[in-house]
């Protein structure tokens, strides 16, 4: 019953509801629908209770809900299940292991924190409680292993469509799965495969995204940043999880479209700049000269030649080759 108010609130948020609308609806008393009220707001909810008028989720709540994030879905929202969790390893630790025991294509997994987020290459991704978004979607897509890297491209272009849907501003893209606002990362993408134990073969793809909301504070060196400045929350982490994953799983029924690839190219932050990057563990130097309908990072190197780059981690991006 309190799955069922809050989604009532969430789908109304920001307007009033009276208790005896809220109690006919759900069949239940208003005394109980008051204490389901008292409950939430114990839990942090920020709900008003205005005489005649009767309660109201005030838009400036953010606590991340299964509830919450089912109210944002679209009507024909191909997502199948929703996980959530207050405190997490990680969440593509989490999907992989339901994965296995053959959770459902479009299982989505959102935690309010992670003790062992992880980006590529091992790096560590800072996952504080209440002011980052961490989700992994379970997809099961038909598609080749050796073009994995178009899910990637299309959870940055759904990230990127999302905060301009929802928020107004236009991130881009630094290669392959980083997202930046302002000149600064505010969400990174890991996408990992799982393999049958039995049959070695690989049964589902996990897509991860980290998106830093509110954070300010974060470990080593790397050029961090939020999506919101000062709590001045826009929209809602429920909302952004919930349209985030709306477009990776239409997405999915195509992931090879030519809109997603022509989507992911005008958003690339390193076309038309010089970059240093890693390649069989040598420090490089080349010019970046676009994307290619694979995905791929297509480079002129100091030799003069050109080059696609199908992995390899840009660490650089410099104003002029040495």
């Amino acid at each position: 019953m309190r799955g069922k108010v809050l989604q009532v609130l969430e789908s109304k948020r920001g307007e009033f509801i009276s208790g005896e609308t809220l109690a006919e609806s759900l069949n239940v008393s208003r005394a109980a629908i008051w204490k389901i009220i008292d409950s939430l707001r114990s839990e942090g909810y920020k709900i008003k209770a205005v005489s005649n008028k009767g309660y109201s989720l005030e838009k400036i709540n953010d606590v991340l809900t299964k509830e919450g994030i089912k109210s944002y879905l679209r009507e024909d929202s191909r997502v199948s299940d929703i996980i959530c969790l207050d405190k997490i390893d990680s969440t593509n630790n989490y999907a992989k292991k339901i994965a296995l025991n053959n959770a459902k294509h479009g299982t989505l997994i959102a935690a309010n924190s992670q003790t062992a987020g992880r980006g590529r290459f091992g790096h560590s991704f800072d996952s504080p409680a209440g002011t980052g978004l961490y989700m992994s979607l379970i997809l099961r897509p038909k598609i080749e292993s050796k073009k994995f890297q178009f899910i990637t491209i299309a959870a940055a272009v759904a990230v990127c469509q999302t905060i301009k849907d929802l928020c107004g501003f236009n991130p881009v893209i630094k290669w392959v799965n980083d997202i930046y606002l302002d000149g600064k990362k505010i969400c990174g993408i890991l996408t990992e495969a799982v393999t049958g134990f039995e049959s070695g073969e690989i049964e589902s793809v996990i897509t991860g995204i980290g998106i830093n909301i509110t954070t300010q504070k974060f470990s080593g060196d790397y050029n961090a940043g939020a999506l919101f400045q000062d709590d001045n929350i826009i929209c809602s982490r429920n909302s952004i999880c919930a349209r985030i994953a709306d477009y990776i799983m239409k997405f999915a029924e195509n992931l090879s479209s030519q809109e997603i690839i022509n989507s992911y190219r005008e958003r690339s932050i390193l076309t038309g700049k010089n970059i240093s990057y890693i390649k069989d563990g040598g420090k490089l130097n080349a010019h970046v000269s676009g994307i290619d309908d694979e995905g791929g990072l297509i480079i002129i190197n100091e030799s003069g030649n050109q080059e696609i780059l199908r992995s390899g981690e840009i660490f650089t991006v410099r104003e002029n080759l040495s």
